[in-house]
This record gives C-alpha cells, sequence and structure tokens, in this order.
C-alpha cells in the first residue's frame, strides 16, 4: 500500500490519526437503489458512466473505476478494510460502481444505498482543507447530474438521519493513555452534548483494541457544513489536550517498559491474532510519539495497522488462508516492516 495516503503525517498527527468527511446525494428524478427496478438501476447506472469519466478534472489528480464485479470477496473486504467502501456496499445485492483516486484519499460509490457516496481522508487534523476538497468534486456532480434537494430538508436520502448537509466528518483518534481512565467513559458520554458520538474505532468483537476512537457528528440536518466541522473540532482539540495531559502525568519508565514489551512480542511471535496485533501497534504509535522509536522508509504505523486485517493481508500474499495461517502470515507480516523500526534510547 505505499505512496498512499496513510503513509502521510499532517497536524497533530500522533493523536488525529485520521480526518474523514462522507458526504450522501441522490439524483434529481430517479429512484433510491432500495426501490428502483432493474431498468431503473441500468439507466442511471449508464448515466453516471456517461457523466462521470473525468472525475480528476476537480480532484486534481488520476481517478480510476475499480471493476468490483471483477474481484475476489477477500479483495473486496480488504476495499472495505481501507475505507474506500462501506459494509454496505460489501453487503448489497446491487449493482454498484466504485471510483477511487491513486492515492485512495478520495472514493466515490454509486448506486448502494444512495446514488453517490463521496469519502476523502487524510492524516492528522485537517477536516477545513478536506471540505474545500470534496466540496468541489460535489459541485462538479452536481452540475452534471442535478441533485434531489429540497430548500427547507436539505439533500435528500435513503434515510432521514442523514438529510440536511448528508455530510459525516470523522476524526479518529489515539488516546491510548486517555482511554485508561477511570473517567474516560464519562468524558465520551459528555460529547453527546456537543452533538458528537464517540465510538471504538476498531470493530473486533465487543472489546476496546488499542485506544484508537472515531468522533463523528450526529446531526446532518439544520447545522451548515463549517458549524459541523467547527463542532466536531472543538471536541478533537478537547480529548487531544487531554491524552497529552495524560501523557504527561504518567511515569515515563511506565510507557516505555510498555512499549518495549509490545515490540518484543511484535518482534518475535509466531501467531499474531487481530486484537492483540492491534493492541500491540497502538503502543509502538505511542512509542513513536514519546520518541523511544523512529520509523523510516515509506510506511507508517497507521498503514502497517490496516494492513495486519485479513483482507489486506491475503491481497498483500496473493493467496487464501485459514485461520492459522492468517495469524502466522501476519506476525510475518509485521515483522517485516519492524526492520524499519529503529529504538532510540
Amino acid at each position: 500500500m505505499s505512496g498512499r495516503w496513510y503513509n502521510e503525517k499532517g497536524k497533530n498527527s500522533d493523536i488525529v490519526l485520521v480526518s474523514r468527511i462522507r458526504l450522501l446525494r441522490n439524483f434529481s428524478g430517479h429512484t433510491f437503489p432500495d426501490r428502483a427496478s432493474e431498468t431503473e438501476t441500468a439507466s442511471l447506472l449508464a448515466l453516471t458512466d456517461e457523466k462521470l469519466q473525468d472525475l480528476s478534472l476537480p480532484l486534481h489528480e488520476p481517478v480510476s473505476e475499480i471493476p468490483v464485479n471483477m474481484l475476489e470477496d477477500f479483495e473486496i473486504k480488504a476495499l472495505e478494510e481501507r475505507h474506500l467502501i462501506n459494509k454496505a456496499a460489501m453487503d448489497s445485492g446491487h449493482n454498484y460502481r466504485l471510483y477511487a483516486s491513486d492515492s485512495e484519499d478520495f472514493s466515490l460509490t454509486v448506486n448502494v444505498e444512495d446514488h453517490v457516496r463521496l469519502l476523502v481522508s487524510r492524516r492528522g487534523q485537517c477536516l477545513e482543507e478536506l471540505w474545500q476538497k470534496i466540496d468541489e468534486v460535489d459541485n462538479y456532480i452536481d452540475a452534471l447530474i442535478p441533485y434531489a434537494y429540497d430548500s427547507k430538508r436539505g439533500f435528500k436520502t435513503s434515510r432521514i438521519s442523514s438529510m440536511g448537509t448528508g455530510m459525516r466528518c470523522y476524526y479518529v483518534l489515539h488516546l491510548p493513555v486517555l482511554s485508561e481512565d477511570m473517567s474516560f467513559d464519562e468524558l465520551s458520554g459528555e460529547m453527546s452534548r456537543y452533538g458528537v458520538i464517540v465510538k471504538d474505532a476498531l470493530n473486533i468483537g465487543t472489546r476496546r483494541v488499542g485506544g484508537l476512537y472515531v468522533i463523528y457528528n450526529q446531526r446532518t440536518l439544520g447545522l451548515s457544513e463549517s458549524e459541523i466541522i467547527d463542532i466536531l473540532s472543538v471536541v478533537a482539540f478537547r480529548l487531544l489536550e487531554r491524552e497529552r495531559h495524560a501523557r504527561e502525568n504518567t511515569d515515563p519508565l511506565i510507557l516505555k517498559d510498555r512499549v518495549m514489551r509490545s515490540y518484543g512480542i511484535l518482534k518475535y511471535a509466531r501467531l499474531l491474532d487481530l486484537t492483540e496485533t492491534c493492541r500491540l501497534l497502538s503502543d509502538l504509535m505511542l512509542g513513536e510519539s514519546l520518541g523511544y522509536l523512529k520509523t523510516s522508509g515509506s510506511f507508517s504505523l497507521y498503514e502497517l495497522m490496516l494492513g495486519v486485517f485479513p483482507g489486506n493481508l491475503q491481497v498483500y500474499y496473493k493467496n487464501l488462508y485459514n485461520e492459522n495461517e492468517i495469524k502466522e502470515k501476519r506476525a510475518s507480516y509485521v515483522q517485516h516492516f519492524l526492520n524499519s523500526i529503529k529504538l532510540t534510547d
């Protein structure tokens, strides 16, 4: 996955791992995908195939269609793990389209739950810049195929909860020390007063994994895009400051021991399950932020965390494996990249 956005660094990217914006849109005069007949679906896809050939123009970087109907199931799963599509697309019985930029910081799905799902992602704290980027693409598409819009309720979407701006903004935060505080659940609950949801970022069973959390706006109706971004940024800044404070007030020896123990397990383990690997890699991220280790080469620890998920592992090794083989391949994969990590004293 080299050369893609996961390798970048940005503002406060030691804690704000990712900024992301998603827009949902539907075209005027066309039935929602779940209600459309085969004829209506074919007509819509023919229209978008014709009109959306030059998405590289508003995006200012190459964009290609990914032939999802020709991919294996594990390749589709890898796309979901890298957030190019969502679970609804994976489970969809519809014929749909997927477009993505070469760096994978942009994706567009057509004809899943809504006619259009636009997504942009970047490392660090940068929702304002992402909004400028996705807004330009959004306006470009609207000029080619007009959206369904109501002057009072905003953009029409397949779910009432997404109407209004049709916009959801996300920050993925790395809070490995703060999240261990007894008051963290109470703090997370307080965020709901701002209309912000705090959830585990990694969906692996029911356990918290690695101190990674995603925060996003609950409301899409009654607020402007800039208001949504401002509210989310205030909450992110508050959590970021609390995490920095928690790190500064923890014995450095305890933190360093935690990092080095995790490094040792990753370095020498022969079988690694997904939950354990993400927790250990989270500790390495903490160690990099605190200066206990440095990465070199064209990869980041966040990219490495994405890469250990089953679909991406199977794409990397170009084969299908059973559960134990995946654990073995995961250990080999991690240890290959650990060669680019230098420990500091």
